[in-house]
């Protein structure tokens, strides 16, 4: 009995070890000053993003992006974090093997100041041309969803006020018609001047962008942009587009405001991002390593 139970204490005690340097979820939402706690805080939550993508199959393949500006771990400025497209052994790496240590750090040029490897192009060009002509953009997530790339191909890729989760975009999305390959930083400023004041841009014939402040926020709305586009398709598959109903426009409005406004957009995308943080975490995974 006291073999047992000593058994069991040390299997919690090597539980706990294996978790020591994971942040709770509580200490993650919570911004550190010291840039090198920053910068390892903001990694380990972009990597957790690209891990979750690869998980909901909400990727494609490794040639999507997320970003999120953090300081530079000595301290001297700003650099934006994101996956390297080229590793030094060759290929790419795959977002089931991202970790925090394996983000590129790229300064405002371009130049790869933390990490190892190279980013892709497309990926610096969009991003580092949106923060140029966006420097508010904390947080930039650019993939390829399935069904909200397919609703940015149609004549008509308008979001319908169809599905509450419709209505959490009430007002929130831009939409670019002007596809251009994205190998130039030139692209990224277009890109944001077509955002203009939204937080969402279907970049039609291509994907679609996200602007957040935190990575939390950013993760959520691309996951609800995603249901929302797959509702609003299966039921124009159903039925037809004519036969689509719309929400009434105060319901709309009220959906909108239940869902964004007053500190709950942030409340809801923690939760939900965070609940998958603390999946991760008691598994010791080592996406935060």
């Amino acid at each position: 009995m006291l073999r047992t139970l000593s058994r069991r204490l040390l299997i919690r005690e090597a539980m706990r070890e294996d978790k020591r340097g994971i942040m709770t979820a509580a200490e993650a939402m919570k911004s550190q000053t010291d840039p090198a706690k920053e910068n390892q805080r903001l990694r380990q939550h972009l990597a957790l993003s690209y891990r979750l993508l690869e998980d909901m199959k909400l990727n494609e393949a490794n040639c999507n992006h997320l970003t999120v500006t953090a300081p530079r771990r000595d301290g001297k400025g700003e650099i934006m974090l994101l996956v390297p497209g080229f590793v030094e052994s060759g290929g790419g790496l795959d977002w089931s093997q991202v970790t925090a240590s394996s983000l590129l750090g790229l300064h405002e040029d371009g130049s790869v100041v933390e990490g190892d490897g190279l980013p892709e192009l497309s990926a610096a060009s969009i991003h580092l041309g949106i923060r140029k002509e966006n420097p508010g953009a904390r947080v930039i997530m650019h993939t390829h969803t399935p069904y909200a790339t397919a609703l940015g191909c149609l004549e008509d890729p308008s979001i319908l006020m169809v599905h509450q989760n419709s209505c959490r975009y009430l007002g929130r999305v831009a939409y670019d018609t002007g596809y251009q390959p994205a190998v130039a930083q030139e692209e990224g400023k277009r890109l944001a001047r077509a955002m203009g004041n939204k937080s969402i841009l279907m970049m039609c014939h291509h994907g679609t962008l996200i602007v957040a402040d935190t990575v939390a926020v950013a993760f959520d709305d691309l996951y609800y942009l995603e249901r929302a586009c797959m509702t609003q398709l299966l039921a124009m598959g159903a039925a037809g587009r004519d036969a689509l109903k719309l929400l009434p426009e105060d319901v709309q409005e009220s959906t909108r405001a239940t869902i964004i406004d007053n500190g709950s957009l942030e409340k809801y995308s923690n939760k939900h991002f965070y609940s998958l943080w603390n999946k991760y975490r008691q598994q010791s995974s080592n996406v935060f390593n």
